[in-house]
């Protein structure tokens, strides 16, 4: 197993206590199950990509920490909407049952669609208006049909069919991709980057994003449930980075999609060597 780098638990504890502010402290069974899929155990991958890219950019982390727990915060929405049965069907996640399972079927639904306004709420009271609006607007890009939405479209069309890699590629550019790109952007608009910057940070994250689905593909086939927190062997039906290219090319183009990021951060010089550990995690993850 490849351990999270050493800087991460700062970065985690940060926004697992500002989910922790936002997240209704007591209500009904709605809330109940925002926070259980929200404040389940996870790497924070996407959260802590928003302080790093503040970081970068010569901001503070603690400002940039309210859009990395809405970007958290967008990303447990997508979960619990991958495992309803109408879609992938999954029965575990994050080592727990399925929100759907835990709860029930419309509870969930409500939870998903609870955690994705509050997303914006957080945005919307964390930030002044021009720099709310403009992260609000790149989430939404990154949620909708251009991102997750239509992501998880294409891939449901693609169950039981066998498509072509660029159709895969653009699949999970979407699914998975589109709010990694999304949160460099929002980290490093927190601390007042110019356009050129954003675009190196968005480019670094579009190419980290599919390494990391390459290697959620790899673990699906090769990992266990007690790595991965969720079921394994779930993608027989469908086309994967592993059945297109097999084990060991499929591994390969992760590592070389991480290389390709790590190389939109040459004009950083040593202050990416951070972004850099990210990457060679993601590279290298086993769980």
């Amino acid at each position: 197993m490849s351990a999270l780098p050493a800087f991460f638990h700062d970065y985690q504890t940060r926004v697992a206590s500002e989910l922790g502010r936002v997240l209704p402290a007591t209500g009904g069974r709605v809330e109940r199950a925002m926070a259980y899929t929200a404040l389940a155990p996870s790497k924070q991958v996407r959260a802590v990509l928003v302080m790093l890219c503040a970081e970068l950019c010569r901001g503070g982390a603690d400002r940039a920490v309210p859009v990395a727990a809405a970007i958290e915060l967008v990303h447990a929405s997508s979960l619990v909407l991958d495992d309803l049965p109408a879609m992938d069907d999954a029965p575990l996640r994050r080592g727990r049952r399925a929100n759907h399972l835990e709860f029930d079927e419309a509870t969930a639904i409500l939870a998903a669609f609870g955690l994705l306004n509050l997303a914006y709420g957080v945005v919307a009271q964390a930030y002044p208006p021009p720099l709310a609006a403009r992260m609000s607007a790149l989430i939404a890009e990154a949620v909708g049909p251009s991102g997750l939405i239509g992501g998880q479209s294409l891939d449901l069309e693609a169950t039981d069919h066998a498509i072509t890699f660029e159709a895969l590629e653009r699949i999970h550019r979407g699914k998975t991709g589109a709010l990694f790109v999304a949160a460099a952007a929002c980290g490093a608009l927190t601390a007042g980057a110019p356009g050129e910057t954003i675009a190196a940070l968005q480019a670094y994250a579009k190419n980290l994003g599919l390494a990391f689905q390459i290697v959620d593909d790899l673990l699906d086939v090769a990992g266990t449930t007690a790595d991965t927190g969720k079921a394994v062997r779930a993608d027989a039906r469908k086309t994967t980075f592993v059945s297109f290219s097999g084990v060991d090319g499929a591994r390969q183009l992760a590592a070389e999609l991480c290389e390709t990021a790590d190389r939109a951060l040459a004009p950083f010089g040593a202050r990416a060597d951070r972004l850099r550990e990210l990457s060679a995690f993601v590279a290298a993850r086993r769980l």
